[in-house]
């Protein structure tokens, strides 16, 4: 039986044995993310819990499910700077506020860590048009393009967010 919507979200941060299955799976069902980056996705988790890199996370579940998840970290070398590396959020969680609480959580985090800005970056092919939108929904503004990055007439764009 599936949970009921009315269960509360638990919030969570350490990553344990069962998340980069849970990732990968939330990642793909998104349907906007290739193969190699479902993968990546996944592995991040991977090196995570068994200590071979680190990474910061903050995941929402209900009764076991995972229903969204941030991936972040301090860029190495800056004592003020983070990468988003990873937000998704199941597609049954869509248009519900999940994914602007997992940023303003994420973002609440981060400026505990006395970080100021944060960094994300989205394509700029049409598949990820509603994460750019969501990103200046969010208060992030384009920091930066550049053009062709990912293939010819794919752009990475980053966004900045100041704390």
């Amino acid at each position: 039986m599936p949970p009921r919507k009315t269960e509360t979200i638990r919030w969570r941060r350490i990553a344990d044995a069962a998340d980069p299955g849970k990732i990968r799976a939330l990642v793909q069902a998104s349907g906007v993310f290739s193969a190699e980056e479902v993968r990546i996705a996944g592995e991040l988790a991977a090196t995570t819990v068994d200590g071979s890199e680190t990474y910061r996370f903050l995941f929402a579940e209900r009764g076991g499910e995972l229903l969204g998840y941030t991936c972040f970290d301090r860029i190495p070398l800056s004592k003020v700077s983070f990468d988003i590396y990873w937000i998704a959020v199941a597609p049954s969680e869509r248009e519900t506020g999940l994914a602007a609480e997992l940023i303003s959580r994420t973002a609440a985090f981060i400026k505990s860590k006395r970080g100021t800005q944060v960094y994300a970056e989205a394509s700029s092919k049409e598949s990820s048009a509603a994460a750019r939108a969501f990103y200046l929904k969010s208060g992030f503004k384009e920091a930066a393009r550049f053009e062709d990055f990912y293939e010819p007439g794919d752009s990475k764009i980053i966004y900045r967010l100041m704390l």
